[in-house]
């Protein structure tokens, strides 16, 4: 097929790839081409503009930092009739407001998965959306992921399912920070309290990832702390206009919040733990 990627960043990179590896014909757009550059030498075409990537296109990806990029980036193009994955994680609120610019061809398809998982092509697909335009979308869910995950015909499902799993993904993160900041503050090494949770019922394999980061302090970013961050607050209001409160999903991203105030926005996620250091 010819695909309409809007979003080369971290995770659209990878994306991108998987999809020229699966033969599909690839017209990208990013906000900074630079950043889409390096992907002409991989086959695809770069263009200047949205308008000039959907050109002609059989389906539309969008792969971007939030909705307000998504919703800039769609701006004054013409959706009607072509397929639109919208892949990026953005408010419920913003979900519903760019699949009613779609005409009924929108599928709302957030990825589980970090800068590794897209460049191996091994994301969780959540989609969501009526099930004929999922079918004729599935050959891009194949090329990016190893699991399309059926979330329902309405859009907006996926997204409020991503928030969900984001939720549960941050509060780990959170308690494995302050469970590192209090072994140092004990005078213990931290990683002997990974290294006892390792392959037990206490210890999930990405408790090992990003306490070994924190352990470290090192912080290659496969998913940015300045998104995560972004992501706290969706969840936060996501729960606040459904009627209930979520104190930890506020804390994290307070917490986060003075990570990337101290300078570690752009670092993986697991820097939040810089937030309890002197």
């Amino acid at each position: 097929m010819r695909v309409a990627l809007l979003g080369t960043g971290t995770m659209g990179a990878g994306m991108a790839r998987n999809l020229l590896s699966a033969g599909h014909e690839l017209h990208a757009w990013n906000r900074t081409r630079e950043r889409a550059e390096p992907l002409a030498a991989d086959g695809a075409v770069v263009h200047d503009t949205p308008a000039e990537a959907l050109g002609g296109a059989d389906v539309l990806v969008t792969m971007l930092a939030d909705g307000e990029a998504v919703a800039a980036a769609v701006d004054g193009l013409s959706l009607d009739g072509v397929p639109w994955a919208q892949m990026s994680t953005v408010a419920v609120a913003e979900t519903r407001a760019l699949a009613a610019r779609a005409l009924g061809t929108f599928v709302d398809a957030p990825v589980l998965g970090s800068k590794p998982g897209a460049e191996a092509g091994e994301l969780i697909v959540l989609a969501s959306g009526r099930p004929d335009v999922r079918a004729r979308l599935a050959p891009v869910f194949d090329a990016v992921g190893a699991r399309t995950i059926d979330v329902g015909d309405e859009p907006g499902a996926g997204t409020r399912m991503k928030l969900v799993l984001n939720h549960w993904v941050i509060a780990l993160v959170e308690g494995l920070a302050e469970t590192v900041l209090l072994a140092e503050a004990l005078e213990l090494e931290p990683q002997a309290f990974l290294d006892i949770i390792d392959g037990g019922p206490m210890g999930p394999p990405y408790a090992k990832l990003k306490g070994a980061n924190m352990v470290a302090r090192s912080y290659e970013p496969n998913f940015s702390l300045k998104l995560a961050h972004k992501d706290a607050g969706l969840i936060a209001a996501a729960a606040e206009a459904a009627g209930i409160d979520v104190p930890l999903a506020r804390l994290v991203r307070e917490r986060m919040g003075m990570a990337i105030e101290a300078g570690y926005g752009e670092d993986d996620f697991s820097a939040t733990v810089e937030a309890g250091r002197p």
